[in-house]
């Protein structure tokens, strides 16, 4: 995959409340440009957690889409 076809961009997210709450730009989207798939995480506090995340997924998406 070359990551000059990927676009990559975070945005906060609101979470419930607790002491880990903050404004951390943590959520992560990745579009995949030629394919024009799109991958979103919020499932960790982290930012390169989730941006692993939705590599995960667009890897697997593009997987699929090669085996079809």
């Amino acid at each position: 995959m070359n990551p000059e076809d990927l676009k990559i961009e975070t945005y906060p997210y609101v979470q419930k409340g607790g002491q880990h709450v903050n404004d951390a730009r943590c959520g992560v989207k990745i579009t995949h440009l030629p394919s024009g798939l799109i991958a979103v995480s919020e499932a960790g506090r982290a930012q390169f957690i989730n941006r692993d995340i939705a590599l995960a997924m667009i890897e697997a998406g593009l997987n699929k889409l090669n085996d079809k």
